[in-house]
């Protein structure tokens, strides 16, 4: 009896020092790493009040929506650029503070709020993935710099912006393409109906069904395209029976293409500068009275395009890590080569990589100096402090990492055959 009692205590004793050591190891760091991330951000947000002009848009637009409906804003604000998947979800938050009695206002919290809560409910979805697909060794550290990693916290914190947002989506759907391509079309769709650059991530899809379609599998490629076109034509019924469908389609994805014909809008990339053009040459230009600066743009990016179609297809085996790659190196390439790029845009790749070096380690260095790199690009943007010096520095480190991606990319094909 008292044998059977002692191996009672002594189980029940591993018991509680395995929960203590879970607990104290496992899900107390992710804890002080979610109110530290908290506590930055309402910091920061408080301290500066970052893009007064974008906000004040996002503002007017949330009242809009609350005045016309969502069916009718476009139609009634021409000037709404944005696609409606954010505008529905500033809906939602204008209706959490009305039960408050607070309201928004641009450069504060109360509109910035929303934002952070964006930011936190994306480190939980990451940390919720992480527990069994990244290292256990780099698991919580790159955990860590996700949550407070400066290109969020300035971009959505302090600037007022909301590319974490369609960035999740992005990689979302990344993540599902191969195990739950239905899931993937959903999300590539959302990230579409937020805005329309997550249209840089449809090459990965496209290898992935030209990939199927040389398998002769076909059941992943209905679950995709029945996926995508679902929340599309959820959309197009919705504003279509409110009289809003041409207006929304002409707002959010017609309007502001061709806005800006600057060679760069800020970006670091191969435009500033670096090829012998202006910030503000106009990209309508042509390069020996041949081709325009804009088309020489589009082409470069149609190569880069066309090579991640080559590392995809050649690789013997085609995992989560292989399409996140060539998902990073499209958002990336959409962010060097094209004209008229803002200097969030690089923001998605960012988010894409940080989901990789995860997964590869070879990555993480990469992860860090982007992370810095794309910081000083929007903070000094936003502080309107950008100078040719610095800036043409960061491009040139910019190009180096670009030449990496392309250069490791082929390095793992070569390898895998």
């Amino acid at each position: 009896m008292n044998k059977r009692f002692t191996l009672r205590s002594a189980s029940t004793s591993n018991r509680l020092r395995l929960t203590r050591h879970r607990w104290i190891n496992g899900l107390l760091p992710i804890i002080l790493l979610f109110i530290a991330g908290i506590a930055v951000r309402i910091w920061m947000g408080g301290r500066y009040p970052g893009f007064i002009d974008d906000q004040r848009l996002f503002v007017q637009w949330m009242s809009d929506v609350g005045n016309y409906g969502l069916g009718k804003v476009y139609t009634n604000n021409g000037g709404i650029n944005y696609p409606p998947l954010f505008l529905l979800i500033m809906e939602g938050y204008a209706h959490l503070l009305r039960l408050l009695g607070l309201q928004a206002v641009a450069g504060t919290l109360t509109y910035k709020s929303l934002l952070i809560l964006l930011d936190m409910l994306s480190f939980i979805i990451v940390t919720w993935w992480s527990r069994h697909a990244a290292h256990p060794r780099t698991r919580l550290p790159l955990l860590a710099w996700f949550v407070l990693n400066p290109v969020l916290i300035v971009n959505g914190a302090v600037w007022g912006q909301v590319d974490v947002l369609n960035g999740m989506l992005m990689a979302g759907s990344l993540l599902l393409l191969l195990s739950l391509p239905l899931g993937a079309g959903i999300l590539f769709a959302l990230a579409l109906l937020t805005k329309l650059q997550a249209i840089v991530i449809a090459p990965v899809l496209g290898w992935y069904v030209l990939r199927c379609l040389l398998e002769r599998r076909i059941r992943p490629i209905l679950s995709l395209l029945g996926g995508a076109l679902l929340p599309l034509l959820v959309a197009g019924l919705y504003f279509a029976g409110h009289g809003g469908l041409n207006s929304m389609i002409r707002g959010a994805y017609l309007s502001a293409v061709g806005m800006y014909t600057q060679v760069t809008l800020n970006a670091l990339n191969i435009w500033y500068y670096l090829l012998g053009f202006a910030p503000d040459t106009n990209d309508t230009t042509r390069l020996l009275g041949i081709i325009s600066l804009r088309n020489m743009g589009l082409l470069l990016l149609v190569i880069a395009v066309l090579y991640s179609g080559w590392y995809m297809l050649r690789m013997r085996k085609l995992d989560t890590s292989v399409v996140l790659k060539a998902g990073v190196w499209l958002c990336f390439a959409f962010f060097m080569l094209p004209t008229e790029i803002h200097e969030r845009y690089s923001v998605p790749a960012l988010i894409l990589l940080l989901f990789v070096a995860m997964l590869d380690s070879y990555w993480i260095v990469l992860a860090l100096l982007l992370s810095i790199t794309i910081t000083y690009n929007l903070w000094s943007v936003m502080m309107s402090t950008i100078s040719p010096g610095p800036g043409i520095v960061v491009a040139c480190l910019h190009v180096l990492a670009f030449a990496w991606m392309g250069w490791k990319l082929w390095r793992e094909n070569v390898s895998a055959r």
